[in-house]
């Protein structure tokens, strides 16, 4: 482990930190970040704080020169050496354990704060009823900036086993000719990526709106690779400058084979936030979510309020508390580590609150693709984990008994329409379910002791806490 280096100047301390106590540590994870590094840490050094703080990189056995990074341009800053990749739970874990200040606040590593996020993010403890806090959370919004498109085309339902609602086949999108297709939100208009993970397609609703990332200023080309059913049109229009009745539209052919168009939008347009996380909530399947996701930032979360879950990109946390906790389950490795957690900080009776001053810019699913093996595997397995540890059992049974089953139909389903095309079935999705729920009965009695010490030292009840889960 390396030298601990006091707080710099500029990084939010009038002295040096032998002389002033720090307030926090700030806690970055990163597994080959070099290229996100320096947009966070100038953001932390940035800070307007009239206290000071100590920030800690835990490098999970990068291979990409971010320690010799960290060192040279960055030597304010402690590094925690991990000597393999422990994951955003195990890494994080590996500096929480050791960390002495009152506060913990953790941030991603591919996340630039802005000038006053930390202040905001540890002002509501020192607040009337700010005892009763064990954690707050803040309002992240995706890095780039967007602009808002709308869409309507004819739809057709496939077929008797598929009965969604399609409008068109979108493989590409392209910004002034960079493809972009994976950076363009889609919650409201598809239902979600299809296809490999290497070249994955989205199959539109008839209508519904999506985002586009653009830059500031200037106009902009945007491409269209796409294809549908038959020969029909596809409306797409965006708005004009705000205060303006004035937008703008285009009205494109597709047809059965795939095309591209291309249209260009004025450097007028709006360019708008978008939402990533403003805390977390639960379903009553027991799905985690993030609150506000995707939508367009107009202010409709601009109050702080009470959440039931913090996300672990931009919260702080007692350090007293977490240490009672035992901080994040080293098994979860990466993703409902944080929900897990939050659950645990509200059964101990403490309450968790969102701060929208907080404001972090974060790049979306940059350091593990959504909807890859990995993140599948983990979310899956770590959701059962998760209600097994937390919630009711009659919650925690109904899910973990569904999963096989689910599986099950999967699998015929999958056989069935691999026989009615005369093709080799998709079996990769099934056998990626059969791990994960080998790996979840491999730490069920790991799991259950973990819940009988949460039920031993809960001060609410976990049918009381179910009261915060959101039907979808």
């Amino acid at each position: 482990m390396s030298e601990e280096r006091p707080t710099r100047p500029e990084a939010g301390s009038a002295v040096e930190s032998k002389t002033v106590e720090p307030l926090a540590t700030i806690v970055i994870v990163n597994w080959n970040g070099a290229h996100l590094l320096p947009a966070c840490l100038d953001g932390i050094a940035k800070q307007e704080a009239d206290f000071a703080y100590q920030t800690w990189v835990v490098d999970n056995a990068s291979s990409d020169g971010s320690r010799e990074l960290l060192a040279e341009r960055y030597p304010w800053v402690r590094v925690v050496p991990a000597e393999c990749n422990l994951g955003f739970a195990g890494g994080n874990n590996l500096a929480l354990r050791q960390v002495t200040t009152p506060f913990a606040v953790l941030v991603n590593n591919d996340a630039i704060p802005e000038p006053t996020w930390l202040a905001a993010l540890l002002a509501p403890f020192d607040e009337p009823g700010g005892r009763h806090l064990g954690a707050t959370t803040g309002k992240v919004v995706f890095l780039p900036r967007f602009l808002r498109i709308r869409l309507h085309t004819p739809t057709f339902v496939p077929g008797p086993h598929d009965s969604r609602e399609l409008g068109v086949r979108v493989s590409s999108v392209t910004v002034d000719g960079r493809e972009a297709l994976r950076e363009v939100l889609w919650e409201n208009l598809t239902y979600g990526a299809e296809g490999p993970s290497g070249s994955p397609y989205f199959w539109t609703r008839g209508d519904g709106e999506l985002c586009v990332p653009i830059p500031d200023g200037g106009p902009v080309t945007l491409g269209f690779t796409w294809a549908a059913e038959s020969r029909k049109q596809v409306t797409l229009s965006w708005d004009g400058p705000t205060g303006t009745s004035a937008g703008g539209r285009a009205d494109l052919a597709v047809g059965p084979e795939s095309t591209t168009v291309s249209l260009t939008v004025g450097g007028e347009a709006p360019r708008v936030d978008v939402i990533n996380n403003v805390g977390g909530i639960v379903l009553t399947d027991g799905y985690g979510a993030d609150r506000g996701y995707q939508q367009v930032d107009v202010g409709q979360f601009d109050q702080p309020e009470d959440v039931f879950t913090a996300c672990g990109n931009g919260m702080a946390i007692r350090s007293s508390l977490g240490h009672e906790l035992g901080w994040f389950d080293d098994a979860f490795f990466l993703y409902y580590e944080d929900t897990d957690l939050s659950w645990r900080i509200r059964a101990r009776g403490y309450g968790i609150r969102y701060v929208p001053g907080a404001v972090l810019r974060h790049i979306h699913s940059a350091s593990s693709v959504e909807w890859s093996p990995l993140f599948v595997f983990h979310t899956d397995r770590n959701r059962l984990l998760m209600l097994t540890k937390d919630a009711t059992a009659p919650m925690a049974l109904a899910a973990v008994i569904r999963y096989p089953l689910t599986t099950v139909s999967i699998a015929v389903r999958t056989l069935r329409q691999a026989w009615r095309a005369r093709s080799q079935p998709a079996i990769r999705p099934t056998l990626l379910r059969l791990r994960v729920y080998g790996s979840y009965l491999r730490l069920l009695p790991d799991m259950l002791r973990a819940r009988r010490e949460i039920g031993r030292s809960a001060a609410q009840r976990r049918a009381s806490l179910q009261s915060w889960l959101v039907s979808r």
